[in-house]
């Protein structure tokens, strides 16, 4: 199954999907369309087999350009708010519904990511000088569209003029003997029009940067260090999500479970190195909330005790008792 937002939902788009023979599923463009059945509770069985109920609509529908297929429309508080088409005539309504409504997870990943982690910061300056292939308008091009337009504006200059000329007050022998001319003036413009438009399209309308100019030159970041770093803090935001889902286990608060972490994370403390292990006690926090939930996550982390990469000594966790 495909998955589009709804910049992707196009008929065409559709019947390139059934035509792969794959099934799609994506938003419904512009403004919610009108159900035609009754609301319908439906259930999907979630992570830890937790069950979540939502009120829906599941009827079938006619796409112009591509004939009929499944719509699905998401009711809160007797109020249709969303509404998405898919291909799939038998998958759970719920879990499709869920799907979709899951890309926001990973809209708010990179945003976290970006504000957090600095998943888009440059982490090495170091670059590559490469002949600049980027394509530019052509100068060639713009000379000859500029010579088009001016062949143009002549053209209808003139036929302006042979009009003004056959309306004009002159007497009809003048003006006889001045049509000749106005006519020969069309032609010739007609004939200056052909030539530039035959001129413009001997050029393309753009070039790479190194063919204009040959001394044209960019600058590649390298990407190595990049790549490193960027595996790191993907582990580390990997890391602090596993944490801050773990602590609200114990915490129960959804709202600001995720800010306590990074709180938490900031906690003073030392580290005890021995022969066989490594000891890290923390300072207790401010509240006797926070207090019992991190020591109830340390001994869920104690259970199974990490090590340092090429260090066999397990890594234990512990609060102080003052």
């Amino acid at each position: 199954m495909l998955g589009f937002d709804g910049g992707g939902s196009y008929p065409v788009v559709f019947r390139a999907c059934r035509a792969a023979g794959a099934h799609w599923l994506t938003w419904r463009r512009g403004d919610l369309a009108p159900v035609t059945a009754d609301p319908v509770r439906s259930f999907r069985v979630g992570p830890g087999r937790t069950c979540e109920a939502v009120t829906l609509v599941d009827e079938t529908v006619e796409i112009n350009g591509y004939g009929p297929a499944r719509q699905l429309t998401l009711f809160e508080h007797h109020t249709p708010v969303m509404q998405i088409l898919t291909s799939d005539p038998t998958a759970p309504a719920a879990a499709l519904l869920a799907w979709l409504r899951c890309r926001w997870r990973i809209e708010n990943a990179f945003t976290y990511l970006s504000a957090h982690h600095g998943i888009d910061a440059l982490a090495d300056y170091h670059a590559d000088i490469t002949p600049d292939t980027t394509k530019i308008p052509n100068p060639a091009r713009v000379a000859a569209r500029t010579t088009l337009a001016a062949a143009e504006a002549e053209l209808a200059s003139a036929e302006r003029a042979l009009a003004r000329l056959l309306t004009s007050d002159q007497h009809h022998k003048a003006i006889n003997k001045a049509i000749p001319g106005a006519e020969a003036r069309i032609t010739a413009a007609h004939t200056a029009v052909a030539a530039a438009k035959t001129e413009r399209d001997t050029h393309p309308a753009k070039l790479p940067a190194n063919t204009i100019g040959p001394q044209a030159k960019r600058a590649r970041l390298r990407t190595h260090r990049r790549a490193l770093q960027m595996v790191l803090r993907l582990l580390a935001y990997n890391a602090e999500h596993w944490l801050a889902t773990h602590l609200n286990t114990y915490l129960q608060d959804p709202d600001e479970y995720r800010a306590t972490t990074r709180n938490l994370l900031h906690l003073a403390g030392t580290i005890t190195y021995t022969t066989h292990t490594i000891t890290v006690t923390l300072d207790r926090p401010a509240t006797p909330r926070l207090t019992r939930a991190l020591r109830l996550l340390l001994d869920e982390i104690n259970t199974t005790p990490p090590q340092l990469p090429g260090d066999p000594r397990p890594i234990t966790y512990q609060l102080t008792t003052t």
